[in-house]
């Protein structure tokens, strides 16, 4: 699939980029002794970052699946992405990272599955092709 040409793998990808970077700096930018999942504002400014992502990406032709995906995975790439840094550095720091990134995971799929689907029902009853 040449990327140049198929503007929906230029979507997939964009909306990949996107989310894993909106999912990927709060956590990255915290300290990992005082970092916690439960943190409102880390957690509820990715959740509505990735939320918009999905949205739009269920908006455009991208597909209900594909936009899932695009959007949920970024939240366990970026979890794992943190996880190879902190363990470069101390590896016994993430005993647990499978763990982390299961956790992770189902919470990005979800709320992408919910944004993309929010997106795709809106795309209809407005009667966008």
């Amino acid at each position: 699939m040449a990327i140049d040409r198929d503007p929906m793998a230029r979507a997939f990808l964009g909306c990949l980029g996107l989310a894993f970077f909106a999912a990927g700096i709060p956590w990255w930018l915290a300290p990992y002794n005082r970092f916690s999942f439960s943190t409102p504002p880390a957690i509820l400014g990715t959740l509505a970052f990735l939320g918009v992502a999905a949205w739009a990406s269920g908006w455009t032709r991208l597909g209900l699946s594909k936009a899932t995906v695009a959007a949920g995975a970024a939240v366990p790439l970026a979890v794992m992405a943190r996880v190879i840094v902190d363990t470069l550095r101390d590896p016994t720091s993430h005993n647990l990272w499978p763990l982390e990134v299961v956790m992770m995971a189902v919470l990005g799929f979800g709320v992408a599955f919910a944004a993309a689907l929010a997106g795709r029902l809106l795309r209809r009853v407005l009667g966008a092709p």
